[in-house]
């Protein structure tokens, strides 16, 4: 509601209380009170309105030179170097508007579907703070065909050595394996490939954690069962993902046509539906 001059200096000289005021007039207590304690720190009562639209065009003879560097180099801000006279976000606005890119083609994500049991393991780390902050770090091999999980263990720290350990632990459970899926953590580098011994390694593609989405699954599962627990130490956590282990194995998958792993791999080994390693 727009106020005249006169108005406002009527209610500001009046003596009566904003509650009168507003009761009488209409004008809200804030308003008044306002007013009063601008003119009383010596400010006008009340202070001009910005515009509500403000047009700030580029001119044409800037906007030629812009997109011409802008046909010249591949990037805003190369051309925004060349010519700082406007700001960057200008010139990115007009990259959109006269040179619009078409969007890039989405890729499917790799899936891994295998039929012989440990023809593909599916390995991850996982990090989950337990009593005081101390960081549980573990890691797990997983069955593609079979879905069963093996070498469970907690770490203190996801190293290159405590990865060859878990590695080793997995050989002598399942008694080797063909292939290993991974991600392109620091610790499946080089020295990781130099200690597999035959087993061929196969990595996702970087920031696509899709490609192992089985893991990515699994490592919530744990996350959410060591919640349930105050989880006291590194030893307590072993003892926990144990128990996990075997529930897991025993716990019917809605993938495996609610069969548990431990029946499908069973099953598999019966029917001779293994990946003979030698």
């Amino acid at each position: 509601m727009k106020y005249s001059d006169e108005f406002v200096k009527r209610i500001v000289d009046s003596p009566a209380s904003g509650r009168k005021l507003e009761e009488t007039l209409g004008v809200s207590r804030k308003t008044v009170y306002r007013w009063r304690g601008r003119i009383t720190h010596g400010l006008p009562a009340r202070f001009k309105r910005a515009a509500k639209r403000v047009w700030n065009k580029t001119c044409k003879r800037i906007q030629r030179r812009i997109k011409r560097l802008l046909k010249e180099t591949e990037s805003a801000i190369q051309a925004w170097c060349k010519f700082r006279k406007i700001c960057l976000r200008t010139v990115q606005r007009y990259k959109k508007q006269w040179f619009p890119q078409q969007p890039k083609p989405k890729t499917k994500a790799k899936r891994y579907e295998r039929r012989k049991v440990f023809s593909l393991m599916h390995t991850d780390w996982g990090v989950k703070r337990i009593k005081e902050g101390v960081r549980c770090c573990f890691s797990f091999y997983e069955d593609d065909a079979s879905r069963k999980l093996f070498a469970l263990k907690a770490y203190s720290k996801a190293t290159l050595v405590n990865t060859l350990d878990n590695l080793e632990q997995a050989k002598q459970e399942t008694g080797g394996f063909k292939a290993v899926l991974s991600d392109n953590a620091r610790v499946y580098h080089k020295n990781y490939d130099t200690n597999m011994n035959g087993i061929k390694h196969i990595k996702t593609r970087p920031y696509n954690p899709k490609c192992n989405g089985k893991a990515e699954a699994v490592v919530k599962k744990i996350k959410r069962y060591l919640n349930k627990f105050e989880v006291q130490s590194i030893e307590h956590a072993n003892q926990l993902l144990k128990r996990f282990q075997k529930q897991y194995n025993d716990t019917p998958h809605s993938s495996l046509k609610y069969l548990s792993p431990n029946q499908v791999y069973s099953d598999k080994r019966k029917n001779g539906v293994i990946c003979v390693v030698t």
